[in-house]
């Protein structure tokens, strides 16, 4: 929906001195604001000028002092910008640049995307997503070797070895626990997509769990409290009057990851940072997999990030043996079942684990 304050804060920023549009960050909301806080703290740190454009009107990291902050909607006018947009870097996490409405401006030199999931770029985006930008930030070896024969529009596209900074503070987080001897809060947060099939599965493992005495928290996709109010609506009504149930819409997991003992996912990306940054184990079920990319050739789903994780590091049971997820729990081995393989699989596959801060801070200075 259109809102008058959205084009006053175009015209504003197209105002602007260029000097302070050497860096802009776009964010499409708070869902994403706190992906991009390393790089916003970094140019705070370092005095570098930016400006920070969001599609919702609330401005993030209120306690920092910035004030070049626009809100551009997601009307026209995000059209508008984008096509007409004039700086140096653009910095977001949104896919799919100039395949859509958002198109590329010739007036804006460096088109730059950082990843907000460590998932495959070939099976849970788009055909050809990222194939319009000129930098792109890779968060581990699994994005490198797919973008190797990837098709790009700009042959001297720049892939840099960056890492994935919410692991990092997840797991600087959580140091300071005490953790639990054995799994009470289990979080369970299923990927989006497909919920008339696979939250029925989902209500039935509640309601088991909850028999057991085990503490449940329920946090559904964005996409799926923007787009399934219902299905999440007759959720609440089914286990409002249990106390060890709730649903979080907090649009920030981490107080949701350092609140449990284990995740329960399916397809979720979210589950596997969970358990790269903590260490604690996580449970999949075996639902019919996450495919954007009608395209996605069957090799690169079978050795795609995800698959690849699921296999080899986490516990896959199928959708229709829930108990055996009960008859896991209680194994007095559960906690620990993963925690060399977690080792390994940082050594060997994450870049620059536990110092993206530094990997950030090197990148912002390149281009300011």
């Amino acid at each position: 929906m259109f809102k008058f304050k959205s084009f006053i804060n175009y015209k504003l920023f197209n105002k602007l001195n260029k000097k302070l549009k050497n860096i802009v960050f776009y964010s499409e909301g708070q869902e994403h604001d706190h992906f991009f806080l390393p790089f916003v703290q970094e140019c705070l740190d370092q005095n570098i000028p930016f400006c920070y454009v969001s599609s919702e009107e609330k401005k993030p990291y209120i306690g920092n002092n910035y004030s070049n902050f626009f809100y551009i909607g997601k009307s026209f006018i995000r059209t508008l910008f984008f096509s007409t947009l004039e700086c140096e870097n653009l910095i977001t996490t949104t896919p799919d640049l100039h395949n859509f409405f958002l198109k590329k401006s010739s007036k804006c030199k460096n088109y730059i995307y950082f990843f907000h999931s460590m998932c495959s770029v070939n099976v849970i985006y788009n055909k050809n997503a990222f194939s319009h930008y000129d930098t792109i930030l890779c968060a581990n070896k699994f994005h490198t070797r797919e973008f190797e024969n990837y098709y790009f529009s700009n042959k001297k596209i720049k892939l840099i070895n960056l890492g994935y900074p919410k692991i990092d503070e997840l797991n600087k987080k959580q140091i300071s626990q005490i953790p639990n001897k054995k799994i009470q809060n289990i979080l369970i947060a299923p990927t989006w997509g497909n919920e008339k099939e696979n939250f029925p599965v989902y209500e039935k493992l509640i309601n088991m769990l909850l028999k057991h005495n085990f503490k449940i928290k329920f946090r559904p996709h964005p996409v799926t409290i923007d787009k399934r109010v219902n299905i999440l609506g007759r959720m609440e009504k089914i286990f409002t009057n249990n106390s060890d149930f709730s649903i979080s819409y907090e649009k920030n997991n981490l107080n949701d990851y350092l609140w449990s003992d284990t995740i329960i996912s399916d397809w979720s990306g979210s589950a596997i940072e969970y358990s790269l940054a903590t260490k604690k184990p996580c449970i999949f079920l075996n639902t019919e997999q996450k495919v954007r990319n009608k395209n996605a050739k069957s090799y690169e789903k079978d050795n795609s990030f995800e698959n690849y994780f699921r296999n080899n590091i986490g516990l896959c049971i199928e959708k229709e043996n829930i108990s055996d997820v009960l008859i896991n729990l209680n194994k007095n081995t559960f906690l620990n079942l993963s925690e060399e393989k977690i080792d390994d699989f940082r050594l060997n596959y994450l870049y620059n684990f536990l110092n993206t801060q530094s990997a950030v801070k090197k990148f912002i200075e390149s281009i300011s």
